[in-house]
């Protein structure tokens, strides 16, 4: 599998979000969450979309 780098930038908001969420669901990184909720976002997408 490739892979590249990625540098993104958010608003603290949603960080506070994401930070919420890693502690409820017992993630131990932001990135983790990040990834997790990207992954199941495409998944939900993929479902609309008939895919």
């Amino acid at each position: 599998m490739k892979k590249q780098s990625v540098i993104l930038r958010f608003s603290k908001t949603l960080l506070d979000r994401v930070d919420t969420y890693k502690e409820q669901k017992g993630f131990g990184t932001r990135t983790q969450v990040i990834f997790h909720l990207l992954q199941v976002a495409l998944e939900q997408s993929n479902n609309r979309d008939g895919k």
